[in-house]
């Protein structure tokens, strides 16, 4: 058995339906997924940088346009993703110490545009796997839709002293700058009604784990009011004085972080933890920039983008590395990854810590009335886009205005 096990999450909320050979090929910018999905050099410690992690778990948030999503294209798109993805984890690794690995797909699912990937490192991880169980949530639209919620993947190994379980989880919380009650009670929702089922028929719920991973766009924000107010201009000084080196440099403008925020006043994200930030905040910039932000007094920037986790081992899970990568500049967010090893002494522990909310016994039926929701949503708005040139849905709406009104009229007037 390994010293210890190395795990790298990902999450990026950027569309990338078209994939990276299709852009290559027309001779669009592409962004590099090796620089993403591996440990960064600046960012290694203990010696371990060159060690290769036994699972990478890949999140997207709207990884395709929303009418896509929601009417079920999702997985299809994952299909031009999953070869490119595995192909930048191999590279990476290709010259470490487990060199002739590679990484096999554990498994995959996805929820309206939120999807994620999980690889375990093969053969030695990979035959290493019991089971494998997945389950999603949507928590959006009427508190049921997809267009926002979770995926989870959970993955049971067998160790030589047991079995050790790894859940992983991409989430998109609700937006806006206000909504902080909003993403407090998706957090809620997730936690009580992201169920995964065993062959056995038992119900399990996400921190029913050894080892929790929760990641993606958590859209919470930079306050303005709390605990000092921010005016745009001092907010742009605050984030231009950020120095990555200086983790200090990042106290004061972390104190108005929504997230530790409210995770310290026990209203969200209850026992997880993360790394250090020493990145500055990956929303929202300007699409094509790599590091313009929009206006600040439209969208004020904030961390969206993080990875938090959960781990029997407590406080000897290290984290290695926590960056986000600056060169990607096709979304208004930056991606971000997080490396966490975790020691072989507590792999097969299961986490000290219950549940923060009992399971919702209604999940099934919420579950059924959210996916036909996105489907029917989904196929009406892909028939708007389409009578709109899939250019604006406003000339849809207009065409499919007009058309009805002439098919009316012919035949009020021709019978």
């Amino acid at each position: 058995m390994p010293e210890a096990r190395k795990v790298v999450c990902a999450t990026y909320n950027g569309k990338l339906a078209r994939g990276r050979t299709a852009a290559l090929a027309r001779g669009e910018p592409t962004d590099d997924l090796t620089a993403w999905l591996t440990l960064d050099d600046g960012g290694r410690k203990g010696g371990e940088g060159d060690t290769p992690p036994d699972f990478v778990a890949v999140g997207f948030q709207e990884m395709i346009p929303l009418h896509l999503a929601l009417a079920g294209f999702t997985k299809t798109a994952l299909d031009l993703h999953d070869d490119e993805l595995r192909t930048a984890i191999d590279t990476r690794y290709a010259s470490s110490e487990k060199a002739g690995e590679g990484y096999r797909l554990v498994a995959r699912n996805a929820i309206g545009g939120i999807v994620l990937l999980v690889y375990a490192r093969a053969p030695s991880v990979s035959q290493r796997v019991v089971s494998v169980q997945s389950a999603t949530i949507g928590c959006g639209v009427l508190g049921v839709m997809g267009n926002k919620g979770a995926v989870g993947i959970r993955v049971v190994l067998a160790e030589d002293e047991g079995e050790s379980v790894w859940t992983f989880i991409s989430a998109h919380l609700a937006a806006h700058q206000n909504q902080v009650e909003a993403r407090n009670s998706n957090w809620k929702e997730i936690v009580s009604r992201l169920v995964f089922a065993g062959a056995d028929g038992r119900e399990s719920q996400m921190f029913e784990t050894g080892h929790l991973f929760f990641f993606g766009d958590l859209n919470y924000r930079i306050s303005l009011t709390s605990p000092k107010k921010l005016a745009p201009h001092l907010l742009a000084h605050s984030i231009s004085s950020l120095v990555p080196s200086d983790p200090s440099s990042y106290t004061s403008l972390l104190a108005q972080d929504q997230l530790q925020q409210e995770q310290s006043a026990g209203r969200t994200l209850h026992h997880l933890r993360e790394g250090p930030i020493t990145f500055q905040p990956t929303y929202k910039f300007l699409p094509g920039s790599r590091d313009k932000y929009k206006d600040f007094r439209k969208r004020p920037p904030g961390w969206c983008d993080r990875v938090l986790f959960a781990s029997s081992a407590g406080d000897k899970a290290e984290v290695l590395d926590y960056h986000s990568v600056m060169d990607f500049t096709r979304s208004d967010h930056k991606p971000v990854a997080a490396t966490i090893s975790i020691p072989s002494s507590s792999l097969t522990r299961p986490l000290p810590h219950p549940a923060p909310f009992p399971l919702d016994r209604s999940y099934r039926l919420k579950h059924t009335v959210g996916r036909a929701l996105d489907r029917l949503v989904g196929v009406v708005w892909c028939l708007v886009m389409l009578a709109g040139f899939n250019r604006d849905a406003r000339i849809g709406i207009a065409n499919l205005a007009i058309a009805a009104a002439t098919a009316y009229y012919r035949r009020v007037l021709f019978g």
